[in-house]
């Protein structure tokens, strides 16, 4: 079966040997990659503790009784496996710029390549994104698992167009109402609603889940072009203004340093992972290394 074209074949082998693990532990199923916050008797040793009446006797710790003559029962910790939703803005600044890859087209393949990485592992991903206050505005997959969910959620992603008048925030509300339990929350957006995007993460870091943000930008957005008198259009609006870009670029790049700093800030002091994406850069070598970085400090 097919896989829709939203990540290059070159891109997708490339990541092949990397996982996407939760930081924090999550609610689900046993048998996955991850741990679970209930005790149980499964495969992964927990810790001790003393034998009390009615204990299955197979998990006390015999040698432990030969050397202390007390009884010591074996606890382990379940395992689960990950329930990944992945929030994708599509207000219309993700549309930017239409002349090559946009900032929506990079955070399409992202998502992409790290769902096919959490489906491939045997966990579960799933979708959401809104674009208007109706039914119709609203597309949600949930989080599954199984190379057939995998084509359905590629699908749904192919079809997803940057032309929402609304906010990533309302798809962050929604979320935190549709998760039955603690799972992990992909946000891949701009974050140009910066206040409202981030307290909203925090509300969803505070309900228990693993949240990981993932701001896209363009390398036009990093510093304007020289010149005289431009025309600035705001996508969200059709506001326009127009500036000279020499005088105003001075300004311009310390306020999106002090923007993209404050985001950054935001996240990792909530003890949240952060990743930037630059639209027009590699995307793999970027994802490898968050990956890798994340692996490291599960």
């Amino acid at each position: 079966m097919s896989r829709p074209h939203v990540l290059t074949p070159s891109e997708r082998v490339a990541l092949r040997d990397l996982e996407l693990l939760a930081r924090t532990t999550v609610e689900g199923l046993r048998q996955g990659l991850h741990r679970s916050p209930f005790h149980g008797y499964s495969a992964e040793f927990s810790q001790y503790r003393h034998y009390r009446p009615g204990d299955d006797l197979k998990y006390v710790d015999w040698k432990a009784f030969a050397r202390t003559d007390r009884l010591y029962s074996r606890q382990f910790r379940e395992t689960t496996n990950l329930g990944a939703l992945f929030l994708i803005d599509v207000s219309r600044s993700m549309a930017y710029p239409e002349a090559r890859q946009s900032k929506f087209a990079l955070a399409r393949a992202a998502s992409a390549a790290l769902a096919t990485l959490v489906i491939d592992q045997g966990d579960a991903a799933g979708l959401l994104a809104v674009s208007g206050d109706d039914r119709t505005g609203v597309q949600y997959v949930p989080p599954r698992s199984g190379r057939h969910h995998l084509h359905l959620f590629l699908a749904a992603l192919a079809r997803l167009e940057p032309n929402g008048a609304l906010p990533i925030t309302l798809s962050l509300r929604r979320a935190g109402s549709i998760l039955q339990r603690r799972g992990l929350i992909v946000v891949v957006s701009d974050f140009y609603e910066e206040d409202a995007t981030l307290a909203e993460i925090r509300r969803l870091s505070r309900m228990g889940h693993d949240v990981v943000g993932i701001q896209v930008i363009d390398r036009d957005e990093l510093s304007l072009p020289r010149g005289g008198a431009t025309e600035f259009v705001d996508l969200e609006t059709g506001a326009t203004m127009v500036a000279s870009a020499d005088a105003i670029a001075g300004e311009y790049a310390a306020a999106l340093g002090a923007f993209l700093d404050r985001v950054q800030r935001a996240m990792v002091g909530e003890g949240l992972d952060y990743l930037r994406l630059i639209a027009g850069e590699p995307l793999e070598p970027a994802l490898r290394r968050f990956l890798v970085e994340r692996r490291g400090g599960a």
